[in-house]
């Protein structure tokens, strides 16, 4: 399995909607509140949480382009299509919304790989 890498993000500044300290490389989304909230099963992804803001209002960065070091839910191919799971978390598509691609795989749950971010 290669080392997760990151390679030409394309980011913004947005502001967390909550404390996502613990959620460092999670997919997230935009809610209706312009906030940036932890993705779910099913969510389309505004991106890829690059920071860790501590608290609710705090500015935080997404990459929404490029290749990002990412959090699998499960063991994913290298070349495989993603979607999210009800954790934040990435897994192999299935029937959901595609997230990006893997460029690396990933070993398991909670396990770092790196994917090309598509949202």
């Amino acid at each position: 399995m290669s080392k997760a890498y990151e390679q030409n993000l394309q980011t913004v500044t947005l502001v967390a909607n909550a404390d996502l300290e613990d959620y460092q490389y999670y997919g997230v989304k935009l809610n209706s509140s312009e906030k940036v909230a932890l993705a779910s099963t099913g969510d389309k992804i505004t991106g890829v949480l690059q920071d860790a803001p501590d608290a609710a209002d705090r500015s935080c960065v997404v990459a929404y382009g490029g290749i990002s070091k990412a959090i699998g839910g499960a063991s994913i191919n290298a070349g495989a299509e993603v979607q999210m799971n009800a954790s934040g978390k990435f897994i192999t598509k299935t029937t959901g919304t595609s997230c990006g691609i893997a460029m690396t795989a990933c070993g398991g749950d909670g396990q770092h790989f790196s994917l090309l971010v598509m949202p």
